[in-house]
């Protein structure tokens, strides 16, 4: 497991840094997880979050059983998800994660962009679904828009 911290984000005063023996409930912060095989992909889009300046806790697994652990231990916010992995498919993680958390924003990113693919994915609870060549960084616009606060009501 990969965690990078959002460092140099700016932190309310009296708040610590977590460390990896926090409970997840007790860390600061909005966590997400990446899913995905490819370290290029995954360093590249941590940066991107990280460029948010904002609280984010970004996790990374490179298959589906990590995913699957990390899911359960973390419990994010959001999940950024491939359809192609190594163990189980994206489909299946997708599947698993709604059922388990079903508020949880997953934002599926993948190479394989296909019509019938984002129509199977939709059906199965994504959130969001991209294609890595065109929307790469459509992501951090919809986990900035996670991050606002809803307005107050009277």
């Amino acid at each position: 497991m990969n965690v990078y911290d959002p460092s140099p984000v700016p932190r309310p005063s009296g708040v610590t840094p977590p460390t990896a023996g926090d409970p997840p409930a007790t860390r600061p912060g909005f966590q997400v997880l990446l899913v995905d095989d490819s370290p290029i992909v995954c360093e590249r889009l941590s940066a991107l979050i990280n460029q948010l300046h904002r609280p984010i806790r970004v996790a990374v697994a490179t298959d589906g059983a990590q995913a699957v652990a990390l899911f359960k231990q973390l419990q994010p916010a959001a999940v950024v998800l491939d359809l192609e992995l190594p163990g189980l498919s994206g489909f299946d993680l997708l599947e698993q994660f709604k059922r388990r958390r079903p508020g949880c924003v997953v934002i599926i990113l993948t190479t394989y962009a296909y019509p019938e693919f984002r129509e199977n994915a939709l059906r199965l609870g994504a959130d969001h679904f991209f294609a890595k060549a065109m929307e790469f960084e459509r992501v951090t616009e919809v986990l900035s828009a996670l991050l606002v606060p809803p307005p107050l009501t009277p």
